[in-house]
Order: C-alpha cells, then sequence, then structure tokens
C-alpha cells in the first residue's frame, strides 16, 4: 500500500515503526513544529541533562527517538521524498498523491486540516491517529485537557480522515491508564509510541481486508479547543486538586503561571495537594521550607517543589537566593506571557 505520510511532533515514533515494517511511506509531508536546540557548549550539554535531578519535574531533554527536528535526516537517509509544509495548498497536495501514486494518506500530529479534495485524490482516503478515546476529546489539544481535567483513563484512535477533523469512522482503538502524579509530556510521549505499534498493526489488517470501521457516538463526543497561554495561568481561588492538575497539563510547556509581587513570572513546574488547613488568603505563601513551600488556595493548599522566574530564579534555589520568594508574599494570577 502507497502512503503519503503527513507527519508532525506526535507522529516521530511512528515513523520509527513504518519505516521498519511493510508500510513504508512513498512520500512525507512534514510539519514537526519543535525546533532543533541552539547549539550548545559542552558544559550547557551538560547542566541540561544535570537540572531535571536538582529540580525534578523541569523540562528534560528529549529522548532519542522522539527529536522531531531530525524527521528529514530520518527520511533522507531512508531514501524518502519529503516535503516541508509551509506554503503547500491544496492543489500541491493533489499534485504529491498523483506523482507518487499514493493510494492511502496518513496524518500523525499533523497539525492542519486536509481539504476534501486531497482527501478525495487517493484511492483509499485517509486516516489519522488522534491521542484520547475518540469521540471524547476532540480537538486539536486533547492531551493537555485530558490531565488538567483530571482524566484516569485515555487511548489512541485510529480513525478516517473527513471534512469534519476527528468526526471519521473509527478504524482501531487502544486504551491506557493515567498515572496519577503524570504531566503532559510524559504522556504525550507514551501516547505517540503507542499509537506507532496500533498503527502498523492497523495498516496490516486494513491491507488484508479484515477490518471493520464503526461510527462515532454523537451523544458521547465532546470537543475542547486549542491550548491558549492564558490556560496556563493558575486561578488561586480554584481548589488545590485542579492547579495541581494545571501543574502537570503544563509540563513541560509552558510551565503554570502565576506572578509574585515584584512582577516576577513564576512556573510551577511541580506541584501536588497538601495536607492541613489553607490559612491565608488566595495565593499567599503560607510556609516556605528549603525544598517546598505551600501557597493557599479556595480549598485547601498546594504543596510546591520545584519552580522557576522568567528572571532566572529556581527553587530549590540550592543556595541561590530568591528574595521575591517568601512567606507572607501573595501570588497572582494577572500579567502576560
Amino acid at each position: 500500500m502507497r502512503i503519503l505520510l503527513f507527519l508532525g511532533d506526535f507522529g516521530m515514533p511512528t515513523l520509527s515503526a513504518l519505516l521498519a515494517s511493510p508500510h513504508r511511506p512513498v512520500c512525507a509531508v512534514v510539519a514537526t513544529a519543535t525546533g532543533a536546540p541552539t547549539g550548545r557548549t559542552p558544559g550547557e550539554w551538560i547542566r541540561a541533562r544535570i537540572r531535571p535531578w536538582l529540580w525534578p519535574g523541569s523540562p528534560a531533554p528529549l529522548p532519542r527517538d522522539f527529536r522531531p527536528w531530525g524527521a528529514s535526516t530520518i527520511l533522507e537517509r531512508a531514501g524518502i521524498p519529503h516535503v516541508k509544509a509551509v506554503g503547500l495548498d491544496a492543489p500541491d497536495l493533489v499534485g504529491l498523491v498523483e506523482t507518487h501514486h499514493a493510494e492511502l494518506l496518513l496524518s500523525v500530529g499533523y497539525p492542519k486540516i486536509l481539504p476534501p479534495s486531497v482527501l478525495a485524490a487517493p484511492p483509499r482516503g485517509g486516516l489519522n491517529v488522534h491521542p484520547s478515546l475518540l469521540p471524547r476529546y476532540r480537538g486539536p489539544s486533547p492531551v493537555f485537557w485530558q490531565v488538567a481535567s483530571g482524566e484516569t483513563q485515555t487511548g489512541v484512535t485510529v480513525h478516517r480522515l473527513t471534512a469534519s477533523p476527528d468526526e471519521g469512522p473509527i478504524l482501531s482503538q487502544v486504551e491506557t491508564g493515567i498515572g496519577a502524579e503524570e504531566t503532559a509530556g510524559t504522556l504525550f510521549l507514551r501516547l505517540a509510541r503507542l499509537a506507532a505499534s496500533l498503527l502498523v498493526e492497523t495498516l496490516g489488517r486494513l491491507e488484508a481486508g479484515a477490518i471493520a470501521e464503526r461510527a462515532q457516538d454523537l451523544a458521547a463526543a465532546s470537543f475542547q479547543r486549542r491550548f491558549r497561554d492564558e490556560d496556563s495561568l493558575l486561578d488561586w481561588s480554584r481548589p488545590a486538586e485542579d492547579l495541581a492538575r494545571l501543574v502537570r497539563a503544563c509540563n513541560p510547556f509552558p510551565g503554570a503561571r502565576a506572578f509574585l509581587p515584584s512582577g516576577d513570572c513564576t512556573r510551577i513546574w511541580r506541584a501536588r495537594v497538601a495536607s492541613g488547613p489553607a490559612s491565608g488568603r488566595p495565593g499567599e505563601i503560607v510556609a516556605l521550607r528549603h525544598s517546598n513551600f505551600d501557597v493557599a488556595t479556595d480549598a485547601g493548599l498546594l504543596r510546591v517543589s520545584t519552580a522557576t522566574s522568567d528572571r532566572g530564579h529556581r527553587f530549590p534555589g540550592w543556595g541561590r537566593p530568591w528574595p521575591a520568594l517568601r512567606s507572607g508574599a501573595v501570588f497572582t494570577k494577572g500579567g502576560a506571557a
């Protein structure tokens, strides 16, 4: 089966799986969003790997099987023609289908909606891989919303591409749990790897004609909009449990944000609900220790163990002071990204 692959960040494990399977793409359209890290000195390289040990929960370097900036190199080494998605319109994409005699479109993390003329071009239509158990959590940011909403179960869905995004018939699904302390970043990576194995299996069954498609249950459908910067702002009038979930949903990007009276934009990377009464007003730091600090919320305490400021401060400080972070200071929600 001749596959035209539409590739985004989520599809990096799938790319490797396809290249090791009988379902190698004949061409790829690449729209990976994560850029390559800037050139680092040996010291910077070492610090990037030490930081997650000193400040647990802070963003860590991506694993080897998930480095989107390497997609073009991987495709070149495999001898697969590929183009960047920037500037391509519908006639260009239809032209790729015709030039490479593609039979099936495959979208994995591709951030753009394919127009009907493109979906109609190949004889077998198109498939998409979505990181939720459709029909729940349709939309472009399902991993963030599932973690922020406190879901305990999720999964991956392979479905038909249609003119209405995420609404096509389902070919296959696999379910998995969401860990109590799992972040959006670790869940994203885990679902991307799960998608790779599910997709290879699904393509094999599709080619053999041994797969049935089922319509999505409209009554169970839900849609969540794209993540916005303001979604990362901590609202201290909410319960601590909600805020702890938001911290995990905003890790590794952009970090759950709040603002100190000094104007410091504080990004909280790791936090949990702490026992005990919230004696201060919402947003007030009621206890400051060497390894964590407690912030009062509308219901309960949020215990923060890793935080940074956009001015270069880190908590824990390991001997380096963060003057604005003190007991009695009150975080606010407002400010700019």
